[in-house]
């Protein structure tokens, strides 16, 4: 789904494209993204994958000179999902910060095993917000 977003998109933008067949486009975009809108994000990876498909869309519509109205409707649907995702990231980010006071609070008291259990947690979640 990734790619057949992008590609409408940038097949939006190409210069020469009649409006009939841009409005098409639009038309076409915005009824894959409402099809997306709604689908649960429970995993911090969905929503890196929800950020950077739907900040890559939005930054190619931003570079418009003129938005269409199809365009108002594509960035609707796509800033939805982009504040979902954001909460999604908030939350997650809310639970390593308990990882990593968890971390803090082992090595004052020197206890090793709860160290590293929460230290892994705090690594996994943290990798994959940095990708």
């Amino acid at each position: 789904m990734k790619t057949t977003l992008a590609a409408l998109l940038a097949i939006l933008l190409t210069l020469g494209l009649a409006h009939a067949e841009e409005e098409a486009l639009e038309e076409d975009l915005v009824e894959q993204l409402e099809e997306a809108q709604g689908q649960p994000i429970d995993t911090l990876q969905q929503a890196v994958d929800a950020l950077q498909l739907r900040n890559d869309l939005l930054d190619v519509l931003m570079q418009k000179e003129e938005l269409t109205d199809g365009d108002l409707a594509i960035i609707q649907q796509l800033t939805e999902t982009i504040e979902n995702a954001l909460a999604k990231v908030e939350e997650e980010v809310g639970i390593m910060r308990e990882r990593v006071q968890e971390v803090r609070a082992g090595a004052e008291k020197q206890g090793q095993e709860d160290i590293r259990e929460s230290g892994r947690e705090y690594l996994d979640q943290v990798r994959t917000l940095m990708q």
